[in-house]
């Protein structure tokens, strides 16, 4: 189970990072995010990313109510492309 739940929580990562890349490629997002290090890697969608998730298990962990909230979000916008 742990590792299941630790390839799902990277991959989401990666999926993340790989749309922040993307549109940076076409232009769409800051062209910082578009910069690759040696290992052809997306460092800085990458350092965004997981910054971002940081923050909001933070506001998760010190707010009641952050995760229910967030729950209902994501069970509603799941609706949007049906």
């Amino acid at each position: 189970l742990a590792v299941s739940l630790l390839g799902a929580l990277l991959s989401w990562a990666l999926l993340c990072a790989e749309i922040l890349f993307a549109t940076a490629r076409d232009k769409t997002m800051p062209r910082f995010l578009a910069k690759e290090n040696a290992n052809q890697v997306p460092a800085n969608a990458l350092w965004l990313t997981n910054a971002m998730v940081q923050i909001f298990l933070v506001i998760t962990l010190f707010s009641n109510s952050t995760y229910l909230s967030l729950i209902y979000l994501a069970t509603s916008m799941i609706l949007v492309p049906y």
